[in-house]
């Protein structure tokens, strides 16, 4: 008979085994006093088919402008998600268009809800710098992630809030055929931008079954480091959703698993996507430790590393 040694502590009240004592250690050390993936306002869980998204739902999306003439004329860019004070997390296909720009010319407008009225509970701050993935080359989609760091650390609200982060070792397939939330503005069927943020519930993909939906495609922008995910049933991100995040929800904490990266336009009309068709993401868990790097270990963020993610 084989024995195995026993260990555990009385801890609160409880026993707990010297393996759960080292995952608490390992957490305390990731993980700051301040919370992450957290609403501070009661709102409804979105049903799937898409839909526009309760004010306040998603305290973490950021919507990323460029201006021009002093700030007089303001384009909005794409999405992101804020994972501290004064980090953004989004593409880097979307943040390569920072480089060279005047400073002062890229904000991150957090707490908004519709991009046509800029309302008391948003704030918008300057983009200080961003920081694109030295791998990443332009028209690809391999390691297309960026961070764009604020100019002045912002404070958070019941509008604003910090999403949390997965942990490096956690394996996105673990997640296939589970649901997510994707949000945005991005453009709607007539081609034109969504005024009011909007918000869907798809499954993760696995790899294998993406790559047969259609491996023409796939098998030249799905790589390492990505996952798709999607239901061919006209739910889909489109122009504009690019940098948004993919959003899993345990025990009313929500954090960041996927970066929406690209989607199929061939054969579209101007301004629309093939609805019909899965989409890539970027793996967050996979460039942990290359966030992780920028931020400085990312002292004023948290990272969850013992996430059961459901979806409603």
């Amino acid at each position: 008979m084989k024995y195995v040694a026993f260990c555990a502590l009385w801890v609160l009240g409880a026993f707990v085994s010297c393996q759960g004592l080292q995952r608490l250690d390992k957490l305390r050390r990731v993980q700051p006093a301040s919370s992450c993936g957290v609403r501070k306002i009661n709102t409804k869980y979105l049903i799937s088919g898409g839909s526009t998204a309760p004010v306040g739902a998603w305290p973490w999306h950021v919507a990323v402008y460029y201006t021009k003439n002093n700030g007089q004329k303001r384009d909005y860019r794409c999405g992101g998600t804020l994972i501290s004070p004064e980090y953004v997390l989004t593409t880097a296909s979307c943040a390569r268009y920072t480089t060279g720009k005047p400073e002062g010319s890229v904000r991150a407008v957090l707490g908004l809800h519709s991009l046509v009225e800029m309302s008391s509970s948003a704030r918008e701050i300057f983009v200080k710098d961003a920081f694109i993935h030295e791998q990443y080359v332009h028209g690809e989609s391999m390691y297309d992630v960026a961070l764009l760091q604020l100019k002045t650390a912002v404070n958070y609200t019941k509008y604003i809030q910090p999403v949390c982060l997965p942990g490096a070792d956690d394996k996105i397939e673990r997640f296939d055929n589970k649901h997510g939330t994707i949000v945005g503005w991005g453009n709607d069927q007539s081609g034109k931008l969504s005024d009011q943020l909007q918000s869907a519930s798809v499954p993760v993909i696995s790899f294998m079954d993406c790559l047969k939906s259609d491996r023409e495609f796939f098998s030249v922008n799905l790589y390492s480091g990505m996952y798709c995910a999607g239901l061919k049933n006209g739910t889909a991100p489109c122009f504009g959703d690019a940098g948004g995040g993919m959003f899993f929800v345990d025990r009313d904490v929500w954090t960041l698993r996927g970066i929406v990266s690209f989607t199929d336009h061939t054969g579209t009309a101007i301004g629309s996507c093939n609805t019909q068709q899965y989409f890539g993401l970027v793996n967050v868990a996979h460039f942990m430790p290359w966030i992780q790097g920028v931020t400085g270990q990312l002292q004023n963020a948290v990272t969850r590393r013992e996430d059961r993610s459901q979806q409603f």
